[in-house]
Parts: C-alpha cells; sequence; structure tokens
C-alpha cells in the first residue's frame, strides 16, 4: 500500500497480516537513495518479514538532511538501532579501479577529476574481489554522519555491489531503478563491461544507454534479457516499459515481472547475500 503524508511518499509490504509481525525481526537493512530510504525487516532465518519505503518529490533538494533524521527518529523498523546490520548507499559519484592500477594514495585525485565533492563528503572504498577492484564513492557529510550515530552496528557498503558480486560466461545485464535513477552493470564473457548510476525521466532513457553500450560493444541487445530490480512499487511501470525494448525484462533472480512488488522482493532478496 502507498500513502502520502506530509509531502512524503511512503509504501509497507508485509509478507503476511499479522499485527506482531515486526515483533520477530532479527534484523534490518536499510538502502538510502538520494531523495528516498528503504528498510527490510527480516527474521533470525533471514526471512523477509516486512519492508518500508519513503521518499520526497524534486521540489525538495536531495538528500535533504531533515528526511533522514526523521526517518531514523520515527520509522518503526529504524528505531531499533542495535537491529540495522546493513546499510547500502546509491550514489552517482562512483569510480571502480582495477586492482592491479589501484593506488589508495591515488584514488581520491583519480576520483576528484570526475566527479565533483563537497569538501567534507566522505569518501569510501569498498573491495570488489570477485571483480578484481575497487569500488570508490562518496557519501555526502550530513548522511554519513547520520549513518554513524544511527547505524552502529551496521555494515556500511555501496548499493552495486549485489550487482558486482559474481560473474558469469553469458552477457548479463542487471538494472536496478529508484524513482528517478538507474544503477546498470555489464558483464559479459567474465568481465566487466560497463556500470554506471545515471539519472533518468522515461524507461526510454535506461534503454537508449544500455543499447548504446551494447552497440558500442558490439552486443547484439535485441537478444538479450534484462533482469530488474526496483527501490519500491512505485517504479514497476518503469521496469516494465523496458519490455518495449529487449526481448524480455525479469527481476534479478530470472523470475517474470508479474506483481507491482516483485521487483522489489526481488531486490531485498538479494541483499541478503552481500557481506
Amino acid at each position: 500500500m502507498g500513502t502520502e503524508y506530509q509531502n512524503i511518499y511512503r509504501q509497507v509490504y508485509n509478507v503476511r497480516e499479522d499485527e506482531h509481525l515486526l515483533a520477530e525481526t532479527d534484523n534490518v537493512t536499510c538502502v538510502l537513495s538520494r531523495r528516498g530510504l528503504l528498510a527490510a525487516a527480516y527474521s533470525a532465518s533471514n526471512e523477509l518479514l516486512s519492508i518500508h519505503y519513503a521518499a520526497y518529490g524534486k521540489e525538495r533538494p536531495v538528500w535533504e538532511l531533515d528526511f533522514f533524521e526523521q526517518l531514523f527518529a520515527q520509522e518503526p523498523l529504524l528505531v531499533r538501532q542495535d537491529k540495522i546490520k546493513k546499510v547500502f548507499v546509491l550514489t552517482s559519484s562512483n569510480l571502480i579501479i582495477p586492482e592491479e592500477l589501484y593506488d589508495n594514495n591515488e584514488a581520491k585525485a583519480w576520483f576528484d577529476q570526475i566527479h565533483f565533492s563537497e569538501p567534507n563528503d566522505s569518501l569510501e572504498y569498498y573491495q570488489l574481489q570477485k571483480e578484481n577492484a575497487w569500488y570508490v564513492y562518496s557519501i555526502p557529510h550530513g548522511i554519513n554522519e547520520l549513518v554513524k550515530i544511527n547505524c552502529r552496528s551496521a555494515v556500511v557498503m555501496p548499493l552495486p555491489i549485489y550487482q558486482l558480486s559474481g560473474k558469469t560466461n553469458q552477457t548479463s545485464i542487471q538494472c536496478f531503478i529508484t524513482c528517478e535513477q538507474a544503477c546498470v552493470t555489464i558483464h559479459s564473457n567474465n568481465k566487466l563491461l560497463w556500470h554506471r548510476v545515471f539519472d533518468y525521466a522515461a524507461a526510454e532513457d535506461i534503454a537508449y544507454e544500455i543499447r548504446l553500450i551494447c552497440k558500442e560493444h558490439k552486443l547484439n541487445a535485441d537478444k538479450l534479457t534484462i533482469s530488474c530490480d526496483t527501490m519500491s512499487a512505485t517504479e514497476y511501470a518503469a521496469a516494465n516499459a523496458l519490455s518495449q525494448y529487449f526481448t524480455a525484462i525479469t527481476d534479478g533472480i530470472q523470475q517474470s515481472i508479474k506483481g507491482l512488488w516483485q521487483p522489489t522482493l526481488s531486490f531485498v532478496k538479494q541483499l541478503t547475500t552481500c557481506a
């Protein structure tokens, strides 16, 4: 279900109707994007119990601290700080550096040549062992401090690692979409070909970017299946619309997309495999 309150749009998904459902929560995973936050509650056996999502519109600035502060103070899945075990952050300011080229002292200089970040933003480094590379990304200062205060028991990771944690002999295109950004990763023959987080206004913008890269790498986009996950049920329409441009669209675990929440359920299931 979805509701709008004080210019904040909220959605809740529960695996079953049970007023005591949240009492079974053993651990919580939190996902932050620049205008939204998802919290997923799991049982002790890592079975999904509930998803709570909140976001605000483009009339307000990105990474608005008041929005995130209120959620950490009031959201039922986030008030028990000790249960928040994983925090994933999605930001378009990122850089992948191959292991053989990586130098911690030079990484910031390389990053600054490509992306603008505020002086006090936090630059984070995450090793992609299966890709033999490092993922460098920035987190806005206020958000970084908020996470440190409210998620003291959590491991903080870049969201795209769930797409960058495996290789395949076949061509694989993975797409994750929020209400305004797409995170796309392309593998082929056990190699990472392309990764980018970018803005979009319609599904055709995402399709254009993917088909352009496919053309550049001589991949036949007309014969490819796209796996697509979403931040919330809101993006179902955009995910479904991608089927106009490719042979088939599935969720991230290769199931046909049939329900509003299915691409989000696929997404949070995959997050459980990230360390």
